[in-house]
């Protein structure tokens, strides 16, 4: 009997499916890698990409040509601004601070205290 029939996969088990690809993990990474900005990544290049998940470059064309690998990208790309938000809000507040009137008008109009009317 096989013990394998009776497990009931959970979220975390990352057991998403996408229709025509095989390595699901590798092709999230991917996305994950290219919602990254350039300066920000760790591995400079789709090739040096490629070979850290040991697919070919190739992989990595195809791949991008795959109808859920721009969404994939596309929501890693708002999670990434999402977690940066409050140091960018940190950095108008500084710039602000130091008298810059426009960049006091932005901290006001992100804390809603300011009308975006000119």
């Amino acid at each position: 009997m096989d013990s394998n029939k009776n497990i009931v996969r959970i979220q975390s088990d990352n057991s998403k499916i996408i229709s025509g690809i095989k390595l699901v993990a590798e092709f999230c990474q991917f996305a994950q890698w290219s919602a990254t900005p350039r300066q920000f990544r760790e591995l400079k290049t789709q090739k040096e990409f490629a070979a850290s998940i040991g697919v070919d470059e190739d992989t990595l064309s195809i791949w991008k040509h795959h109808p859920k690998f721009w969404t994939i990208t596309q929501s890693a790309i708002r999670l990434w601004i999402r977690e940066r938000v409050p140091d960018v809000l940190g950095a108008v507040y500084n710039s602000a601070m130091g008298a810059g009137a426009k960049q006091a008008g932005v901290f006001l109009r992100a804390a809603g205290m300011l009308d975006n009317k000119k």
